[in-house]
């Protein structure tokens, strides 16, 4: 007898690669009656989720009779569930019986009539496949394909159906195609393949609605497979736009570090990777908190660009963000961590010890010894270089010796570096890495003549 296995840990409803593959047409019909007769006769193995679904086998399971010049007719039509760790079926549903027959209980139990329209569908789905399949003289490649095709015809003929039913003033034509209200393509559902209209003006849309993703426009989903996806749902409402999007596009906050390192300022990789470690170890203020989707923003949330950011490059809520950091020409933010220890970010004032993006005009730093100018706000403290110099001889002498003076410019690329590191003419000055490609061209000019 021809049998599918269709659901077992080897097709699970997600690949190796994390793509969702519902696999055979009939995959979310098993699934209902699977979950149905393991919540009335043992509920402790009853399945929780499609996504997560590696603890069961179904096996669907048909047998053929044709009379000599008839068509083929479906005969028997069976549904074998077990355990994965289990060798022998529990489990016979038997559509023809309505019955459930329970192998190591020795019982039969009726099916609840919740389940008619499911094992409708399953029949209907079975005995069409038989008839097409007997109808052509090639094979199809998989018949999973083949019957995902003649299940989609199926379920663009029953909502039709539906249409026609209840509306019986408004439809414009019959459609063989389309909508028969507004004659718009039809979408179905990726897991069930239930069909919908387009349209979402149409009220053929609302029988049933689908949701569907506002970026992924083939990631659409009827709600009751996606309650049945459990917490691993495929799509979730933006919660600033409302709009339908996949989960994976959807922000999250993890939370800010409960606990952070009393340490002093990070001045090396090393220091920094400890910093990020001690974080990395320590819990969060909050559990991952969902934010807007990549289609939208909401109000004060926000994404450091540290690399060994806490958030792993992901979005910072509001309450989390509070203690961040931005730069005085607000093109550049951080959180308070990476402002703190990850020197890629910000340059500090020498003096004032304010933080400053490195491509902000309020500051400077040479290009070769890196070493960082006064703000413009600590330059016009200090008037000229003598009130500098007189300053040098207070207290704070090391921390203003520190501060770089541009002197040098780099004659080909213009970057500026300090007095220390260009005690030569300007004019006569390259910065390293124009150096470097002079001397290229000299060696090549030497070596072409």
């Amino acid at each position: 007898m021809p049998a599918w296995t269709i659901i077992s840990p080897n097709n699970p409803a997600t690949n190796s690669r994390d793509q969702n593959d519902h696999g055979h047409p009939m995959r979310m019909n098993i699934y209902w009656v699977m979950k149905a007769v393991y919540h009335m006769l043992d509920p402790s193995n009853e399945p929780s989720s499609t996504t997560d679904e590696v603890k069961h086998i179904a096996t669907l399971e048909y047998t053929v009779s044709q009379e000599n010049a008839g068509l083929p007719d479906v005969s028997s039509l069976i549904i074998h569930l077990r355990l994965s760790t289990q060798t022998d079926t529990r489990f016979d549903v038997v559509l023809r019986d309505m019955q459930i027959e329970d192998k190591v209980e020795n019982v039969c139990v009726s099916l609840p009539g919740e389940l008619t329209p499911v094992l409708m569908d399953i029949s209907e789905f079975v005995r069409e496949f038989v008839l097409r399949r007997s109808a052509i003289k090639w094979k199809p490649a998989s018949d999973c394909s083949f019957g995902g095709r003649i299940w989609q015809q199926m379920q663009a003929e029953k909502y039709r159906q539906r249409v026609l039913q209840q509306e019986v003033v408004g439809v414009k034509k019959i459609n063989l195609s389309g909508c028969p209200l507004c004659c718009s393509s039809l979408i179905d559902c990726k897991s069930c393949q239930v069909a919908s209209c387009r349209s979402l003006s149409c009220r053929g849309s609302s029988n049933p609605p689908l949701a569907q993703c506002v970026k992924h426009s083939n990631n659409k989903l009827c709600f009751p497979c996606l309650e049945e996806q459990g917490s691993k749902r495929e799509l979730e409402k933006c919660p600033g736009c409302k709009s339908w999007c996949c989960a994976t596009d959807i922000h999250s906050c993890i939370g800010h570090p409960v606990t952070i390192p009393s340490v002093p300022r990070a001045s090396s990789i090393e220091q920094l990777l400890h910093v990020i470690t001690a974080c990395s170890q320590t819990a969060s203020v909050h559990p991952p908190k969902d934010g807007s989707c990549s289609q939208c923003e909401q109000p004060g949330w926000r994404r450091c660009p540290g690399k060994g950011c806490w958030s792993r490059s992901h979005v910072i809520c509001p309450e989390c963000a509070s203690g961040g950091t931005g730069c005085a020409c607000q093109k550049v933010w951080a959180c308070d961590i990476c402002a703190e220890h990850d020197s890629s970010i910000f340059i500090r004032c020498p003096r004032c010890d304010r933080p400053f993006c490195t491509s902000c005009t309020y500051i400077d730093q040479c290009k070769r010894c890196f070493r960082v100018t006064l703000c413009y706000d600590c330059v016009e403290e200090a008037s000229d270089t003598d009130d500098c110099a007189e300053d040098a001889d207070d207290a704070d002498d090391e921390v203003v010796e520190t501060f770089a003076k541009l002197t040098g410019t780099c004659n080909s690329c213009g970057v500026r570096v300090c007095s220390l590191c260009a005690p030569i003419e300007a004019s006569w000055f390259s910065c390293p890495g124009c150096l470097v490609m002079k001397n290229r061209r000299r060696a090549y000019d030497y070596y072409c003549q």
